[in-house]
């Protein structure tokens, strides 16, 4: 890809030249200051245009003015293309505008998008990754389609505008590949074949999250909070969240089940393609400190004499494996308070409070 750009732009560099005049001299000597200067900011414009489709041409816009390529009057891509539309009608008896410089040019646009796939590509594969290894458990093309269905038909996936990645692998390369626009329900994916030889193809497709789930997901509290607040409204409960007592001890979630007894719970997301020991201890350093917090909110004037159950809510959907640390936890600790703390997922979290 670097050679066949370097190649282009020996007979691309005239033309430019042509167009912009001595405004592309210093282009490349600007363009490496300030990666030099400014690396971070630099790299993360490049990943706004690349990936914010939404800003992509004020971004280009932007870009094109900061370095004097175009002119302040010029705002949208239209404009730019009429703009230099006139600079080669104008200089249309240059012989460097030959028919040949023009099909470069056009060829110079075809590597750049041929990049741009393969970043988009990258991208997809990498976002692949990441999902086979959070579902490592129980993960497999079978079970992925179903799990996306599910999550398509209840709306909190929807197809993407970006583009989808397709190949057949059992075919010579370049037989069958290319990008398209899909929006369909996961579970048809499974039918898509090679043309030419029938088989399953390979395929990359983006779908998009709800958009209030995306930012409940980015919010500090996050995705099983939000769960258990959207529970306890279903069912009525008033409650309070991120409570603070004494000053420094906070309790993300409060409210009360029956007359005289207030559930305190605590939230925790957990990594949970990690190991089992890893987990549980975890569990344990979590349980230790909603222990302490709750001995000191005991010893307060309001819940001295108060029923208080205290939760310790986890996104870990291995139920026997909370059981046994719970279970574990009790028989070393003895003592009212840590008898009486709960560690459940949101699922037997609903069965225990009888929600």
């Amino acid at each position: 890809m670097k050679e066949m750009i370097a190649s282009k732009m020996e007979y691309f560099g005239p033309i430019l030249f042509e167009l912009f005049g001595e405004k592309i001299q210093d282009l490349a000597e600007r363009i490496k200051k300030r990666f030099s200067d400014r690396p971070i900011i630099s790299l993360l414009s490049i990943f706004r245009f690349f990936f914010n489709e939404e800003e992509r041409e004020d971004t280009i816009i932007e870009f094109l003015k900061e370095y004097n390529l175009i002119g302040h009057q010029l705002n949208t891509l239209t404009e730019v293309v009429d703009y230099t539309k006139g600079k080669l009608l104008i200089n249309k008896k240059n012989s460097i505008l030959t028919e040949q410089n023009i099909i470069t040019s056009l060829e110079i646009i075809k590597v750049i998008k041929e990049l741009y796939l393969n970043l988009v590509y990258k991208a997809l594969y990498e976002t692949n990754q990441v999902l086979v290894n959070s579902l490592h458990s129980d993960d497999s093309f079978e079970s992925r389609i179903v799990l996306f269905h599910h999550l398509y038909e209840s709306k909190i996936i929807k197809a993407s505008s970006e583009d989808a990645h397709i190949e057949c692998t059992n075919c010579d390369p370049g037989v069958y590949r290319g990008v398209f626009q899909l929006k369909l329900n996961p579970n048809k994916l499974e039918k898509l074949k090679c043309p030419s030889c029938s088989q399953e193809v390979k395929y990359f497709v983006p779908y998009e999250l709800h958009p209030e789930i995306y930012e409940i997901i980015r919010e500090q509290d996050g995705l099983l909070q939000n769960a258990l607040l959207n529970l306890l409204a279903m069912n009525d409960k008033k409650y309070k969240t991120n409570t603070q007592f004494s000053n420094d001890i906070e309790i993300d979630c409060v409210f009360n089940l029956r007359k005289g007894e207030s559930v305190f719970v605590e939230t925790k997301m957990y990594k949970i393609n990690t190991t089992k020991d890893k987990l549980k201890s975890k569990l344990k350093k979590h349980f230790g400190k909603l222990l302490k917090d709750i001995q000191r909110i005991k010893k307060l004037p309001d819940y001295k004499d108060k029923k208080v159950t205290p939760v310790l809510l986890v996104n870990i959907i291995d139920t026997q494996l909370l059981q046994e640390v719970e279970k574990e936890l009790k028989e070393k600790n003895k003592d009212k308070i840590s008898q009486s703390i709960k560690i459940l997922n949101i699922t037997t979290f609903k069965e225990e409070m009888s929600l």
